[in-house]
């Protein structure tokens, strides 16, 4: 669960342009929601963005990731655990690199050593092949084309598709991870997960001796042996409690109607496939109402709107705008967000 506790931000502070971005804010965010943000302007919506993925720090509040205090972690650092897609197609990829390129340091992302080590690496580019199948737009054939040829739809929907892709952690991060993140006593944590480790690889290595003096031909030999490898995964990944969490900051108001209804979709499918926690900022209610599960609103960097279930299922533009105009004072929303341009 991700969860902000009593966040505020300030710029200019203690300056006669001092102003409130995000006041006294309390939000948490279940696994595998989906909320939708929507707000008028300087509502506090990037805000929030920025709070969650560590590129601002707050000036007041905690921000807990399974109640694991990541208030001061560095971007860098949160890069694991957080997928984000800018407004801007051009921001989350790289122009003058090739979509292999780009594809390659996004699977990298938080790893300490080199990505260059995994350019030549066929079964990772198997991978990106099957993984740009999935967007139906041809680009699994233009691996080696530069990034910055392609249209603005095709560049975000590559860069959505990077945002969700997830190496899987090494059994250090995995066991360093489930200590950190775990909501039961750490010291407890720590032994449940060594034992467990031990275990499986005490397993694994008696199947694997055992399997020598087997008799089995080759390809026998091969596909018992894979199966005890898996196994072994198995039960060392059911350890791997962080989960990357998606952050869509109006991703797709830079694009035309039509390309942005493809992305959207795209999101949609992604989302559901993978059950990612995923934040949507949106300046459009009609989608802010279409799609998530929650949908909350802001104004004046506080929550004044959430709603979830079927409740969000039912509600309409002018039952939101409604709500919107009853708790949010002077604050006003753009013609663009209401009518859905």
């Amino acid at each position: 669960m991700l969860e902000l506790r009593n966040i505020s931000k300030y710029f200019n502070k203690n300056t006669p342009s001092q102003t409130i971005a995000l006041d006294d804010l309390n939000l948490q965010i279940k696994p595998k929601e989906f909320i939708t943000v929507i707000g008028g302007n300087g509502a506090g919506k990037s805000t929030i963005m920025n709070i969650i993925s560590g590129s601002t720090e707050p000036d007041k509040g905690m921000v807990l990731l399974n109640d694991y205090d990541i208030t001061f972690m560095s971007e860098h650092k949160r890069a694991p655990y957080f997928g984000r897609v800018f407004q801007d197609p051009m921001s989350g990829t790289a122009s003058d690199m090739s979509i292999l390129e780009n594809m390659t340091i996004a699977y990298g992302r938080g790893k300490l050593h080199s990505v260059f080590r995994w350019f030549m690496n066929k079964k990772d580019k198997e991978y990106f092949v099957e993984l740009l199948k999935t967007l139906d737009l041809g680009l699994e054939n233009r691996l080696m084309e530069k990034v910055g040829l392609l249209s603005g739809g095709q560049r975000q929907a590559l860069t959505l598709l990077m945002a969700t892709m997830r190496q899987r952690p090494s059994e250090r991060i995995i066991k360093r991870d489930f200590v950190r993140f775990s909501e039961t006593d750490k010291s407890k944590a720590k032994e449940e997960v060594e034992k467990a480790f031990l275990e499986a690889k005490k397993k694994r290595k008696e199947a694997l001796k055992e399997l020598k003096t087997s008799g089995l031909t080759k390809e026998e030999f091969k596909s018992k042996r894979d199966l005890i490898n898996n196994e072994y995964k198995d039960k060392i990944y059911k350890f791997d409690l962080t989960k990357q969490i998606l952050l869509l900051d109006e991703h797709t108001a830079a694009l035309d109607p039509k390309t942005a209804q493809k992305v959207l979709d795209l999101t949609e499918k992604i989302v559901n496939e993978n059950e990612l926690t995923t934040v949507m900022v949106t300046h459009n209610m009609k989608d802010a109402i279409r799609y998530g599960n929650r949908l909350i609103m802001l104004s004046h960097g506080k929550i004044v709107v959430d709603v979830s279930g079927e409740e969000k299922k039912k509600l309409t533009v002018e039952q939101l705008l409604n709500m919107f105009q009853v708790a949010s004072k002077d604050d006003t929303m753009s013609d663009s967000a209401i009518l859905g341009d």
